[in-house]
């Protein structure tokens, strides 16, 4: 069993879910409701996976996981750029926060693909 704070991401990926989460909790009223939740959901989906990788014995079910996680971060980046097409957000108020997710997301599949 891997413990999944030691991954070498673990902090920054939990900043990143937490910035994540506020950013979905800070758009307007409808926005909130439908984009806020799918983020926050995303967010809440990507660090449940990723500790469930660690704690799967099996090592198809924890490559699955990771799967999972990493599809979750892309979808959180998928919404948050969806929010700057819609107007509510600027760009360079969320380019950091978009990075921040693609690189995870690359470490993500990185770690994916050492267990397989």
């Amino acid at each position: 069993m891997r413990n999944h704070k030691n991954l070498m991401f673990w902090e920054e990926l939990i900043r990143v879910l937490v910035r994540s989460y506020r950013f979905a909790t800070s758009l307007p009223g409808n926005d909130q409701f439908a984009l806020g939740t799918e983020i926050k959901r995303q967010a809440v989906r990507v660090r449940t996976k990723v500790v469930a990788a660690g704690s799967i014995e099996s090592p198809v079910e924890s490559v699955n996981a990771l799967d999972a996680a990493y599809q979750a971060l892309k979808e959180i980046g998928s919404s948050i750029e969806f929010a700057v097409e819609l107007g509510r957000t600027k760009p360079e108020l969320v380019a950091d926060l978009l990075e921040s997710l693609d690189r995870l997301a690359g470490a993500v599949f990185s770690y994916r693909r050492s267990m397989s």
